[in-house]
This record gives structure tokens, C-alpha cells and sequence, in this order.
């Protein structure tokens, strides 16, 4: 941000005898108020229309600052004067003035805030579906049918959203504690792979084994010894082939189980496997990969790349989907890809932007229809962060000018925006958007 200039609140539109300039349409401002102390909906903002105006000139303020490079060019020619009031007219519409946008930025918080009730209802439902997938694994071999009936449930009540509402979509859940990866992991793909589904036009039944397959796709893992899962650095080569092996063993996992269905198992065993045959174990090609084994395999892999346990440092939810498009695509079904891309958005719930009035933001949820206008929790230092501003673009004068990797921000921005070094997805319903 260039270096503000001062004015003085209380000035005319035009120049006053001094040389100072004055406020006035166009201008980009910046109040150091309290977020309640004044009607505007945020502390930065272009002035725009002569109610924000007038409403400027009678806060005492002292002096307000703004930002030259993020203002309007001054006309060549002033706007006209307008005809003379007395006093007590002026001070009436005034009133009025801001009366009109405290109503408006009331109406505003009460939308944010039922917004945000949804959000939160969202997140303990991710919760729930966490505790419910690690005590649904600890009963796989002790007591198979009830895991199966406890999947059921778990996988049910996803499905019911998604066919209840054509809207549902995929929503960022922010967690800081997220100490049970595995389960995490298993929540993000079957929520990503259901929302792909539903896009993909499978039947409700069709859903279902998808979402089984989906949370059980990583079966395999337990027999892998923890220090080669959880190994900082690179794998040597004994160590990537036992791990390559996982899918097998999934296999054999399920079938010693005896209650998941095949088309689970397959899913299994192949969630590894590319269509043009550079997977593992099998190397297999595309003709012998069924659809639901080419929805799990793509985003499987987009939620690794996001949150790689071994990385330390995963893509940004923005670089991951530019990565897969650009340099893996012949490794996965155009069409699954494509609508994963497409229901994720071109800045996919977890990205950290930052916009074009140089507000810093986190994705929370797209819009699908305006994929470059998602919905943005806001970095607002000014306003509690159990308040923070959450804003529809499609409905806001602001746009996203660049993405931006965590590392890039302050400890204070991280903290604010409650990011934490895994992204967790779930499915929200059209209801839930705040609209």
C-alpha cells in the first residue's frame, strides 16, 4: 500500500484556499475508528456514492486518510454545486444519511452472522464424522458388521445432503487441532468425491458406494510401520515399494472383513492406478479403472498434495488444482478432473488471497455460478476475529488479484484467519451460502 495522505474531514468537495485536497467521490479512504464507532461496513473503502459522502463529512473525525494509488483520478471538471439548505435541513439529511447505512450495515452484520452460525454447524458436523470414521476403524476386525452399519450412517447422511440440494458444495472447515490425519484425510476425500459425484450425475445408491469406498480407501495403510508413513524427507527405494503396496493390502483387509462391497474393494485396490497406466501396484490403464475408482484416485491426490503428511509444507489449495491441470492431466479422467476443477473453483475453499484493494482473505466456499467471486473470510485487525468479515465477491465492488501461499503471511494474519497446515473440506448445503 503506497503512503497515505491526509485531509481534513470536514472539507468541501473542492479544493479548499490552503491547496488541500478534499474528500471527495472516488477517493480510496481509511478510517482509524473502531469497526462500530461508524456506519461503514469496513474501516478501508472507495467512496462512491454521496451518501458515503456526506456521511464522511459529518463524522468528527479530524482528519481521514487516504490512499492516492487507490483513488479515482480527479475530474477536470468539479461537480456542480448544489443549491443552498439551511442548517437545519443540512442536518436533517445528514441524519438521514447515515441512519440509511447503519440500517444497512446492520442488516449486513445479521446476514454475516447466520452465515457464520451455518459455518459453525458445518464444522462440529465435521468433527462428529471424524470421531465416528476412528471408531468405525477400531471396529473393522472386531466387530465388522458394526462398522459397516456406523459407514453407513456416516456415508448416509452426506449423501442426503448432497441429493437434498442441487446447490451443495464443498466448504473449508477451519480447524487448528487436527491430530487424527489419517481420519481427516479420509473425511476430505469422501466429502470431495461425493460433491464430484453429484456433479457427475451418479444415483443416490451409486453415491453411497462412493462414499464407502471413498473412507475406506486407505485400508491398506495400517499395515504400513508408522516411521516409514511419518518419515520426514524422502522415501529410499525398499521403503516406496513397501508403501506402493498399501493398496493390496487394503484389498486383502476388506476381503477378511467380508462385508464391504465390491465395488468398495476395488476402489481399494486401485485408487493408485492412472488411466494412462503410470500408477501402482498394477499399472494398470484406464480400461480397467470403473468410474468410482477414477473419481477417488483425483481427489485423492488433490487432498495430498494440500495436506502431504510428509511435505511439511503442502500446496496451496490454488497451486494443487493448477498442478494436477497442467502437468498430471493425462494421468486421470478429463471429465473427473474437470469437474473437480469446476466445483472447487479457480480458487479452491482454503486459499489465501489477496484482493485487489490489498485486503488479505481466506476462501471458505465458491460460488458456482462465479468461480472467480468465491466467498472470503477477511483479515480485518480492526474487527474481533470471532466477527471477522465474511464476504460474497459476487455481491461485493472487490476481486482476488493473486494467491498467496501461508508462508507468506504474518503470524498475526495466520492467527486471525484461523489457518492451520491442513485443509479440511466438507459439504455444505445451498442453504448454508448466507444468501
Amino acid at each position: 500500500m503506497s503512503d497515505p495522505m491526509s485531509v481534513s474531514a470536514g472539507c468541501a468537495v473542492s479544493e479548499n484556499t490552503q491547496g488541500k485536497p478534499r474528500l471527495r467521490i472516488g477517493m480510496f479512504v481509511h478510517l482509524d475508528l473502531p469497526w462500530m464507532a461508524h456506519p461503514f461496513f469496513t474501516n478501508s473503502f472507495k467512496i462512491r456514492t454521496r451518501k458515503q459522502l456526506e456521511t464522511l463529512l459529518q463524522l468528527d473525525l479530524g482528519r481521514v486518510r487516504i490512499d492516492p494509488a487507490r483513488s479515482d483520478p480527479e475530474p477536470e471538471e468539479l461537480p456542480p454545486v448544489e443549491p443552498e439548505i439551511d442548517a437545519e435541513a443540512r442536518d436533517q439529511l445528514r441524519a438521514d444519511l447515515e441512519a440509511s447505512l447503519w440500517e444497512e450495515k446492520n442488516a449486513r452484520i445479521r446476514v454475516l452472522k447466520e452465515r457464520r452460525k451455518r459455518l459453525n454447524l458445518c464444522a462440529k458436523r465435521y468433527r462428529q464424522s471424524v470421531v465416528l470414521a476412528r471408531k468405525l476403524m477400531s471396529h473393522l476386525r472386531s466387530a465388522p458388521a458394526q462398522a459397516a452399519e456406523e459407514a453407513d450412517v456416516l456415508v448416509s447422511q452426506m449423501v442426503e445432503d448432497l441429493t437434498a440440494d442441487h446447490e451443495a458444495t464443498v466448504q473449508l472447515v477451519n480447524l487448528k487441532s487436527q491430530d487424527e490425519n489419517t481420519y481427516h484425510h479420509a473425511i476430505n476425500v469422501m466429502a470431495l468425491a461425493l460433491v464430484a459425484g453429484r456433479k457427475l450425475r451418479l444415483d443416490p445408491d451409486t453415491l453411497r458406494l462412493l462414499g464407502l469406498a471413498a473412507l475406506f480407501h486407505d485400508l491398506g495403510l495400517q499395515r504400513i510401520p508408522s516411521q516409514i508413513l511419518h518419515k520426514k524427507g524422502d522415501w529410499n527405494k525398499p521403503e516406496r515399494a513397501l508403501y506402493e503396496q498399501h493398496p493390496r493390502y487394503g484389498v486383502e483387509i476388506a476381503r477378511s472383513i467380508g462385508t464391504l462391497p465390491e465395488a468398495v474393494v476395488e476402489v481399494i485396490g486401485k485408487h493408485h492406478e492412472h488411466i494412462d497406466g503410470s500408477g501402482y501396484p498394477e499399472g494398470l490403464n484406464g480400461n480397467a479403472l470403473g468410474m468410482l475408482t477414477r473419481i477417488v484416485s483425483v481427489v485423492n491426490r488433490y487432498d495430498n498434495l494440500c495436506n502431504g503428511a510428509r511435505s511439511g509444507r503442502g500446496l496451496s489449495p490454488h497451486q494443487a488444482v493448477s498442478s494436477m491441470y497442467t502437468k498430471e492431466r493425462a494421468r486421470y479422467d478429463p471429465r473427473v478432473l474437470t469437474t473437480l476443477i469446476t466445483n472447487l473453483g479457480v480458487y479452491p475453499p482454503g486459499t489465501v488471497v489477496r484482493l485487489d484493494d490489498e485486503r488479505i482473505a481466506v476462501v471458505i466456499s465458491i460460488n458456482p455460478d462465479a468461480l472467480l467471486k468465491p466467498n472470503v473470510l477477511v483479515y480485518s485487525p480492526e474487527i474481533p476475529n470471532d466477527q471477522a468479515l465474511i464476504l460474497d465477491l459476487s455481491e461485493e465492488e472487490a476481486s482476488i488479484r493473486e494467491s498467496l501461499h501461508q508462508s507468506e503471511l504474518t503470524e498475526d494474519i495466520i492467527e486471525y484467519l484461523n489457518l492451520s497446515d491442513k485443509l479440511s473440506y466438507y459439504v455444505q448445503s445451498g442453504s448454508g451460502k448466507g444468501r
